[in-house]
């Protein structure tokens, strides 16, 4: 239950097994993380506080208490408690010590906190930078924060820091400065909802987008952000449960940060819980602005493609509804409507999402990718000439696209056309993917098959078939260069097997029980 993010359901399962905390080791540290997990800080707290001296002396369960008495605003006990964690884990002793800093500043004279901030030590230099942004608005020295926010706007890593920057901008009423911060930061990253959501309210004029998420002169939501962040490190590093954990104690100390829950939103799509959607979440994520709106109900239309009527189609009417009104960064949502109507195979819709995208764009937004998705509907609807058009255009983008050399060159191989000038593409595809993958390894495979080279095809294929074990069409190359070379029994093994894959199609599933009763010519 704790793996699949199913909080609520396994915190009431450990509330009606509470004998086991006599028995069981990890019984208090499972049943507090999934309280905390599903929001209920105040009373994983109060757990805690039932437990012997002894079991409360860990990092997390007393990071925990911190953290409840900050909530609680009394910050000198806070202050006591965190002094007193100790950690040998790297990120952990950094965390506290940054938590120590936030409280050691706000309860100092203006003398002292610059002091305290400027003299901090950490193995971080990005992190440092970010807590002195923060704490300088937090305290209201202008002059510091300014000379801070210089260095912040030189960095492109820290956009969402820019953001933080264009708050205080927006707040002394710096509008312009505030919409020139944005306006660079799309050129950097115009895929960052953040950023673009910003520059439709900055544009719009509306101003209160800015307002209430994150307020300088509030504690805890320095502070929140400061575990926000952290949260997000652990994430990087794989850390799931620490990342869920830290996160919600950031919303636990600021829960009007709305677009922070973009991560548990995401978080769900990641481990594939089509039934852990929370809709109340999704739409008060949604309301944030038209890019949020687009950006969770598109993915919720990609995420389960087997229902159409039941779930899907109510949300694409609804997209393609927003669509039809909508007046920003167009661009990208069509190109979102052609890829899901081209993974859903019905190709000439994709191709008028595609051509109608390909009118909004600038030239540098039309990249190999966009030529090479629409190459492929092309290709796929037999338009080859077309297909063949886009494939090179792509390749013109990124020469060395190892995914377009394939796909051309296969398509080429199954029209029966260019088969020596396929085979040398499918050489330096293998080359530049440095034989990693195997459904190119297979194409160049077959490239032997059609030329008649057995032997070199069995070795190619037979490698493709280690390297995609889950590839139906793989298993079919494969059984059929066996028995080219007279291993019979071998191939119908293999013919069999492709016959359990969940990636097989129905057509070559009659085709290969076809070859298993009757062989190949």
């Amino acid at each position: 239950m704790l793996n699949s993010d199913k909080f609520s359901e396994a915190n009431r399962h450990f509330s009606k097994a509470q004998s086991l905390s006599t028995v069981h080791a990890d019984y208090n540290s499972q049943y507090i993380f999934s309280l905390v997990a599903d929001g209920r800080i105040d009373s994983a707290n109060k757990l805690i506080a039932r437990l012997d001296p002894s079991q409360k002396e860990t990092f997390l369960f007393q990071f925990i208490e911190g953290v409840h008495l900050i909530n609680s605003r009394n910050y000198f006990l806070a202050k006591k408690k965190f002094k007193s964690i100790k950690t040998n884990n790297v990120l952990f002793k950094e965390l506290k010590n940054y938590v120590q800093l936030w409280l050691n500043v706000s309860l100092s004279n203006e003398t002292d906190q610059e002091k305290k901030i400027n003299n901090f030590e950490t193995s971080f230099p990005n992190i440092k930078l970010i807590q002195s942004l923060l704490l300088y608005g937090h305290v209201q020295n202008n002059d510091m924060y300014l000379k801070v926010s210089k260095e912040i706007l030189s960095k492109n890593q820290l956009g969402r820091y820019h953001f933080f920057h264009v708050i205080n901008l927006v707040e002394k009423n710096k509008i312009d400065e505030a919409k020139r911060v944005i306006e660079n930061q799309l050129k950097i990253n115009p895929n960052n909802l953040l950023t673009k959501q910003s520059y439709i309210a900055l544009t719009d004029n509306n101003l209160s987008f800015f307002k209430g998420s994150y307020e300088s002169v509030n504690i805890n939501h320095g502070i929140s952000e400061l575990l926000y962040l952290f949260s997000n490190l652990f994430q990087q590093q794989d850390r799931v449960s620490l990342s869920k954990l830290f996160f919600s104690l950031s919303n636990y100390l600021n829960s009007s940060f709305i677009s922070n829950k973009l991560l548990i939103f995401e978080n769900q799509i990641f481990s594939k819980q089509s039934l852990g959607f929370d809709e109340k979440l999704s739409q008060s994520i949604s309301n944030l602005g038209g890019e949020f709106y687009w950006y969770v109900n598109f993915n919720k239309l990609s995420f389960d493609q087997n229902n159409l009527e039941e779930k899907n189609e109510p949300v694409l009417k609804n997209l393609i509804k927003y669509l039809s009104e909508n007046k920003y960064f167009n661009f990208s949502k069509l190109i979102n409507m052609g890829d899901y109507y081209r993974s859903i195979k019905d190709y000439n819709q994709a191709i008028n999402y595609y051509d109608r995208a390909e009118k909004y764009a600038n030239q540098k937004d039309l990249d190999w990718r966009f030529y090479y998705s629409r190459g492929i509907c092309k290709e796929r609807l037999k338009q080859w000439s077309l297909a063949d058009k886009d494939f090179i255009q792509s390749l013109k983008q990124s020469p060395k696209e190892y995914r377009v050399l394939n796909y051309m060159a296969y398509s080429w191989l199954e029209r029966g056309i260019h088969y020596n000038k396929a085979l040398q593409l499918l050489e330096e595809a293998v080359d530049i993917s440095k034989w990693e993958h195997g459904y190119v390894v297979d194409s160049l495979g077959w490239a032997h098959y059609l030329l008649n080279n057995y032997e070199k095809a069995e070795s190619l294929l037979e490698l493709a078939y280690t390297k995609a074990p889950n590839e139906a069409e793989v298993y079919d190359h494969y059984g059929d260069v066996l028995w080219k070379n007279n291993k019979k029994i071998q191939a119908k093994y293999v013919w069999s097997n492709a016959l359990k894959l969940q990636s097989l199609e129905k057509d070559r599933e009659v085709k290969i029980k076809e070859k298993i009763l009757n062989g190949i010519n």
